[in-house]
């Protein structure tokens, strides 16, 4: 395994650097700001909920905005000039939070901050389709996912010490990281052809225009689909957990570490053993063992079974992810990569952001049960694992191959 990975372009590893160095810096504020919120501004939990709710829509929008852009200006443009503007508005987020300005000022300056973050995505998930051939996108995502995960699961390790000294240090060290972030990026990856701009022009008009882009449109709206599903394992089955069936917050906090230290060390394994197997097969294997995890929660109450169920979502979520980007790329005409980032980057942004209230509203319903909920999210990633096999008949075979 470790002699195929050197044969990845040296610049995808140093991708890979600015990418954890951002995820990082993100990763230690931005999870404390709820906190924040909370107690320091005496916000209702509703109104962080519509603030994130807002924030993530918002999101969505600026993800296919930043992958067409990448395609317009250049992939390195793009990353340098988000990385950067994003370490400025830390700064003027961390000067907020010390010289206590009100919510409008803080909340307004994290949602141009997400703006930012989510240019920088789309241009970076296309970056590494220019630097990987194609038989090789879905090992190089997860290569880059990994590293990706590690500085998520550092970020709130660090910040959680820091926080409780001051809210506004978290936010300067944030800038700091991501502007390290944009320094590695501007001195590695500079002048490489493919990171330019398209030699194609384009429309805006033509954007979400569905004739001639029907095979992304059906992969984003499955994509969409298990996005909804997956979603629900952050805010609603932690309300789920602790507030209706008891789980400690240290347990429910050692399945998220569990589930975090799986990606981070079992995603290649899992890419590299996969490797023969069609990308459209991966992700309905993948959606058919979170249907399995899913359906666990919902049949039982002992914790031991929550493990075992976060570990099947884990090893789900590994199957998923990279094929799903890899099929992406794949599909994108030539100077069209960034486009199509962006649309499958709206795709799960929206799952993301649509999840946890189709999860709140699941489990009004559903109490006192909430197999039912359970049960209809487990037929949610079915359905999608159902069409990512109709989706084999669909997409030419040279595209939906890891390895030829």
């Amino acid at each position: 395994m470790f002699d195929s990975l050197k044969k990845f372009d040296k610049h995808l590893w140093i991708l890979m650097i600015g990418w954890f160095t951002s995820s990082v810096g993100f990763s230690i504020s931005i999870p404390f700001i709820s906190i924040y919120f909370h107690s320091e501004l005496k916000m209702s939990l509703s109104q962080i909920g519509v603030f994130f709710g807002v924030a993530a829509i918002v999101r969505a929008v600026s993800q296919s905005v930043g992958g067409e852009l990448s395609d317009r200006i250049g992939r390195f443009r793009i990353m340098i000039a988000a990385q950067v503007l994003r370490s400025i508005t830390f700064i003027f987020v961390a000067y907020s939070i010390y010289a206590h300005m009100s919510f409008w000022s803080i909340g307004g300056l994290i949602i141009i901050n997400f703006i930012f973050g989510s240019f920088f995505q789309p241009a970076a998930n296309a970056a590494v389709a220019d630097l990987v051939p194609m038989e090789r996108r879905t090992e190089g995502y997860a290569v880059v996912r990994s590293a990706e995960n590690l500085g998520w699961a550092s970020g709130p390790a660090i910040g959680g010490f820091v926080a409780s000294a001051s809210y506004s240090t978290l936010f300067i060290l944030s800038s700091i990281l991501v502007f390290v972030s944009a320094v590695i990026i501007t001195l590695s990856l500079r002048g490489i052809p493919s990171l330019g701009q398209s030699r194609e022009k384009s429309d805006w008009r033509y954007l979400f225009v569905i004739r001639g882009n029907e095979k992304i449109f059906l992969h984003a709206g499955l994509v969409l689909l298990l996005y909804l599903s997956i979603s629900q394992m952050i805010a609603p089955f932690s309300l789920y957990s602790v507030d209706f069936i008891g789980i400690t917050k240290a347990q429910l906090g050692f399945l998220f570490t569990l589930n975090g230290l799986m990606v981070t060390f079992l995603q290649l394994p899992t890419t590299r053993l996969l490797h023969r197997v069609r990308l459209t097969n991966q992700l309905a294997l993948g959606s058919i063992i979170y249907a399995c995890g899913f359906f666990l929660i919902g049949l039982t109450h002992v914790y031991a079974f929550y493990v075992t169920a976060f570990v099947l979502i884990t090893m789900a979520e590994n199957c998923v992810s990279p094929p799903a980007l890899s099929i992406a790329a794949n599909l994108a005409p030539e100077g069209r990569i960034g486009r199509y980032m962006g649309i499958y980057g709206f795709a799960v942004t929206g799952g993301w952001s649509l999840g946890p209230l189709l999860g709140g509203l699941l489990l009004d319903w559903a109490k006192p049960n909430f197999m039912y909920m359970w049960g209809i999210i487990s037929l949610m990633v079915l359905l999608a694992a159902v069409g990512f096999r109709r989706m084999a008949g669909i997409i030419p075979a040279e595209l939906n191959l890891y390895r030829k």
